[in-house]
């Protein structure tokens, strides 16, 4: 995914939060594993990294699949740390969908792949699908 589109995922997420009802922190600078902050109305914050895709794989498939890679780092790739992340947010961006999935639930891999068309049980992350209310939690 290219900076430009990035900065436009996050803006989309941003939007969607305020639209929620949310407090939004954006920190400041490039090297940090978060790319906001987002607060409950019970004053719980939740550290939340944003990534997204705009590519479908096809490739001897029936229905497309999508990658997100969920790792961290600019030349190595590590998996997010649950130490500094609390949730990942994912957009797909051809179904115009949101993946708000807990850290934890990523297994420490470095990519996670959505299954927005298909009902099956592997499509594992479906369950996170527009999962807004993970932010109410307290």
């Amino acid at each position: 995914m290219n900076k430009r589109k990035g900065t436009v995922y996050e803006y989309r997420f941003f939007s969607n939060i305020l639209d929620r009802g949310y407090e939004l922190f954006i920190p400041a600078g490039e090297d940090i594993p978060v790319d906001c902050v987002v607060q409950n109305r019970a004053g719980k914050l939740f550290k939340v990294q944003i990534k997204g895709t705009a590519s479908p794989e096809t490739s001897n498939r029936v229905l497309p699949r999508y990658k997100v890679l969920a790792g961290t780092g600019k030349k190595s790739k590590m998996s997010i740390d649950c130490t500094k992340v609390d949730i990942l947010a994912a957009y797909v961006d051809p179904v115009d969908a949101w993946y708000i999935i807990p850290c934890l639930e990523l297994n420490e891999k470095l990519s996670a792949w959505f299954y927005p068309h298909s009902e099956s049980s592997t499509a594992r992350l479906e369950k996170f699908r527009e999962n807004w209310s993970l932010f109410k939690t307290v």
